[in-house]
């Protein structure tokens, strides 16, 4: 038995340069969604959402439980969705998978994603949504898990977690999701 624990680790995009944690907490709450609408509704059809992939997979040997014998993934990257009247038009998740003693390093295209519900692609008041479905997910390049379950949620526009089904994906991801943080909504 393999015992499976998941870190969050949020970094900042360098090319901006150092941004006081005060902004950084006022965008994410005051200027992260622009509304082009002034419908006052829960539930929002159109919107746009882009950020970055940043998550840690930690793998514990469960024989022994010796923290120091862990299997470490860093995965960093970016992710963008776009709906259309509550259709996803686009979702797209692209990052890269690096273990952390150096051996095989490897990229991850997660795209075709389609929803079991058009309602469930509706963004919340609360700018959040959750969206159960399938999508294409490829290690470098090339389609290895078609039509795989998974999960995607954008938790009160600051945070992302995709957890694609570890059977489907025969366990690739640990029964881990991978998370990130939203850096643009627009609706």
């Amino acid at each position: 038995m393999i015992i499976i624990m998941s870190v969050i680790i949020v970094t900042v995009n360098h090319n901006v340069g150092i941004i006081p944690l005060e902004m950084l907490y006022a965008q994410s709450h005051d200027m992260m969604t622009l509304s082009n609408s002034s419908d006052s509704s829960s539930k929002r059809g159109s919107f746009t959402a882009t950020g970055e992939i940043s998550s840690l997979i930690i793998t514990i040997p469960d024989e022994d439980f010796d923290i120091t014998r862990a299997f470490n993934v860093i995965l960093t990257g970016e992710w963008n969705l776009n709906v259309d009247e509550g259709k996803i038009t686009n979702f797209a998740a692209n990052f890269l998978a690096s273990p952390m003693d150096g051996s095989k390093p490897h990229t991850h295209q997660i795209i075709n994603l389609e929803s079991y519900d058009e309602d469930s692609s509706l963004l919340l008041k609360n700018n959040s949504i959750s969206i159960k479905g399938n999508a294409d997910i490829k290690i470098n390049g090339v389609t290895v898990w078609q039509d795989a379950g998974i999960l995607i949620q954008i938790i009160n526009g600051n945070t992302i977690k995709i957890d694609p089904d570890d059977t489907d994906t025969e366990g690739h991801f640990g029964d881990q999701s991978v998370y990130g943080i939203v850096t643009r909504m627009i609706s």
